[in-house]
Formats: C-alpha cells, sequence, structure tokens
C-alpha cells in the first residue's frame, strides 16, 4: 500500500470519527434539553400546587385571625374553642432535583434566579410559620387571654398573611415567566 493511499483511508478513518463525536454530541444536548424542559415543567406544577396551599393558608390564618379576636374582645377563654389551622404543605422536590443535578445551569439566568429565590423564600415562610404556631400553641397550653399576648399573636399572624400574599403574588409572576418559557422552547 503506498503513502497515499494509506492517508487517504486514515483521513476517512478520521473523518468517520469526528461525525460519530459530533452527532453523538447532538443527541447529549437534544437530551439534556429535554431533561430542562421536564424539569421546569415539574418545578411549574410544584409552583401551581403551592400556591393552592397558600391559598388555603390564608384562609385558615383568617379563620385563625377572627378566632383570637374574638377570644381577645371576650378577655375570656371560654371552655370549648375551636382552633383549626392548615399549615403550610409547600413541596420543593423539583427545585431540589434541579438543584443537585445542575440541569438548570444552561437555562435563562434571570429565570434560574428567580426560581432560586422563590424557593428560598418559601423556605423562610416556613420558619416564620413555625415561629407563629409555636407562639400560639404556648398560648393555648397556658390558657391565656391576656390581651398583650393575643395582641402580639393576632399582629403575628397578620405579618405572616401579608408575607404570604406578598409571595403569591410574586409566585404566580414566576408561575406565568415558567409559562411563557417552556411555550418559547415547544
Amino acid at each position: 500500500m503506498n503513502f497515499k493511499e494509506y492517508l487517504k483511508q486514515l483521513s476517512i478513518v478520521i473523518l468517520g470519527i469526528l461525525i460519530a463525536f459530533w452527532v453523538s454530541n447532538i443527541g447529549s444536548n437534544y437530551k439534556e434539553h429535554a431533561i430542562q424542559k421536564q424539569v421546569l415543567q415539574t418545578i411549574l406544577n410544584e409552583l401551581s400546587d403551592n400556591n393552592e396551599s397558600i391559598k388555603a393558608t390564608i384562609q385558615s390564618l383568617d379563620t385563625l385571625r377572627m378566632t383570637y379576636t374574638k377570644i381577645h374582645s371576650n378577655s375570656i377563654l371560654s371552655d370549648s374553642v375551636t382552633i383549626n389551622y392548615v399549615g403550610l404543605s409547600l413541596k420543593s422536590i423539583g427545585y431540589e432535583t434541579a438543584k443537585y443535578t445542575g440541569i438548570l445551569k444552561d437555562e435563562n439566568y434571570k429565570l434560574t434566579s428567580k426560581i432560586v429565590e422563590n424557593y428560598e423564600s418559601q423556605n423562610s415562610l416556613i420558619d416564620t410559620e413555625k415561629l407563629v404556631i409555636d407562639e400560639l400553641l404556648v398560648l393555648i397550653k397556658n390558657k391565656t387571654s391576656q390581651g398583650g399576648d393575643i395582641e402580639y399573636l393576632l399582629l403575628q399572624i397578620k405579618n405572616l398573611m401579608k408575607h404570604l400574599e406578598n409571595f403569591d403574588a410574586e409566585q404566580k409572576q414566576l408561575i406565568e415567566n415558567l409559562r411563557v418559557s417552556l411555550k418559547m422552547e415547544s
């Protein structure tokens, strides 16, 4: 075999290998894009479910506020008071998956930042809710109907409701942004 023929065969093999890498890279990019889209859809569904939980919690807090306002106005803790509270039940599985896999690293930076900000705010709200509920349980345990304690609790409930309403509005905007992003990718 002469040198030119050898070079020709070697060039064909190298070109074949390069084409194979190129095709593999295209397939890999397509697969990663499909996974990113699936994670974004999961986060979107999760945020929609969380929105429903927030609405229920706000209604429950309002009922709780009214109950304690009645107790405060009567200045006497009656023998029987029913307290129903539906707490926050916020999911973050989609976000945790995205965070630990790094799948959103190539996604729109602004959108990714809003997603991270939303879930960090969500964690803060859960902590705040826990503090308010702990205060509520202390009042119940001590059977306190004193004005200052109840006024403090009512203020905490009102502040938590306001935070939840603000968070709800921000989350609705994020949901809309995610929907637009997913439609653009389709």
